[in-house]
């Protein structure tokens, strides 16, 4: 039955679809009649379909339908005896397709995002990071009570008071802010033009009143670092930029990302990560990538030390191999073998070349940006790592967090641990007495 609704789903999608071509001209009005008189006789067969299946008695026999020439209707009877009738067969099977509690249009809000999202995807001349942008606005700004309510019931006074307790729950940036705007209109818009609500709410959000509530100020140390839920955003974000085409399957800087996140590895200590480095219980971090200017660009090198040992080699760090660790680099090298790409870097192009850090960077950058974090540098992992994690949940001695970290103890301490974000759950705890401190 679910799979029988998503069809009629995306025949109402195609409606639509043809409507607003011809609204501006992309197709004819004959070509437009005929297109609309095929997808109508899918949407007919299909609800003939979905009550068929359940306008049925206890026996599982199909319930009797009938003409009634004397009144000119066709009739049957719903499961508690109420009369259902009408002057004509698909008139009738599409009364009962909506006594049995089925739509031909999802109107909750989350519905109506969703296929206002993907006429957008195809009408419109987007980006992949667009659509992005809009999925994550939407998880992030409509809670889950908004999300199932139905769009026609949604007035004006509801969407201020909403969008007032969203602002005092979430302190937004200005930005994000305005980010929120525009996933209202373009959720309430396609709504509009389809003839869904008569008018767009959205015209009732003043920003002024809004603003006061937002978070207009500069980001501390402390507010750098990302929450475990933002670092798991990220991790599913890259996973779903290894599906794209433009990446052919291979989307390294991504997998770079991952290891970060696992290890707080440095941006120059990345790229020259060597499979030999590589063992069976922990991870040698001891080189790095430096460049330095020449006529024509940037000059990239392989230096055998790290960023704390100050050109001279100590033998660099051992990072424990995690299990997330391990899961991470064998699928990279399956991949690797998959692709017959050979090379002695664990971090490297198809032809074997290894990353770059300028490339790293960028590619975190726009990557944070369009999940609209707070932060998009690669140091906020390091931070993260040792608050969230050393600190946190493991309670490691800060001995420890700096031989990890490969910084001295006064850096650790002074720049790098601070209280776990989003961890008001855990003190109440401790607090409470439920579990040990840490």
């Amino acid at each position: 039955m679910l799979r029988i609704q998503e069809l009629i789903n995306d025949l109402v999608f195609q409606k639509q679809s043809i409507k607003r071509q011809l609204k501006y001209g992309i197709i004819n009005p004959v070509d437009a009649a005929i297109e609309l008189d095929i997808v109508n006789k899918k949407e007919r067969n299909l609800i003939k379909q979905s009550v068929m299946r359940i306008h049925i008695t206890h026996d599982g026999e199909p319930r009797k339908i009938k003409y009634w020439e004397q009144k000119e209707l066709w009739i049957t009877n719903l499961p508690d005896k109420t009369r259902i009738y009408a002057r004509t067969e698909d008139a009738l099977y599409r009364k009962l397709f909506e006594a049995y509690g089925l739509t031909l249009c999802d109107r909750s809000l989350k519905g109506i995002f969703e296929t206002a999202l993907k006429e957008k995807s195809i009408t419109d001349n987007n980006n992949e990071d667009t659509i992005i942008h809009f999925r994550y606005d939407f998880k992030r700004f409509i809670n889950d009570k908004l999300s199932q309510k139905d769009i026609t019931t949604i007035s004006k006074a509801d969407l201020k008071a909403y969008t007032q307790e969203m602002v005092n729950r979430l302190h937004p940036k200005r930005k994000a802010f305005l980010q929120y705007k525009s996933l209202l209109n373009l959720i309430f818009e396609y709504a509009v033009e389809y003839d869904i609500i008569p008018a767009n709410p959205v015209s009732a959000i003043k920003n002024d009143i809004y603003l006061k509530s937002c978070d207009t100020k500069i980001a501390t140390a402390e507010e750098k670092i990302l929450s475990e839920a933002e670092i798991q955003t990220i991790k599913e974000l890259i996973r779903e930029y290894m599906g794209y085409k433009r990446y052919h399957g291979y989307f390294i800087n991504g997998y770079a990302i991952l290891l970060a996140i696992e290890t707080g590895m440095r941006v120059a200590e990345l790229p020259a990560l060597k499979w030999k480095d590589i063992h069976m219980d922990y991870v040698h971090i001891h080189a790095q990538q430096l460049n330095h200017k020449r006529r024509g660009g940037k000059e990239y090198y392989y230096a055998d030390w790290t960023k704390d040992e100050k050109g001279v080699s100590r033998g660099g760090r051992k990072y424990p191999l995690t299990d997330a660790i391990k899961e991470i680099l064998t699928e990279l090298r399956e991949l690797q073998k998959r692709l017959h790409i050979k090379s002695e870097y664990v971090f490297c192009h198809e032809n074997g070349d290894w990353i770059k850090t300028d490339a790293y960077i960028t590619c975190l950058c726009r990557l944070m940006k369009r999940l609209h974090m707070p932060v998009t540098n690669n140091h906020t992992f390091r931070m993260s790592l040792n608050s969230n994690i050393f600190i946190g949940r493991c309670n490691l001695p800060v001995t420890e967090r700096a031989r990890l970290l490969g910084h001295s103890v006064e850096t650790n301490l002074r720049y790098y641990s601070f209280a776990g974000k989003d961890n008001m759950e855990e003190l109440k705890a401790v607090l409470n007495g439920q579990v040990t401190p840490w």
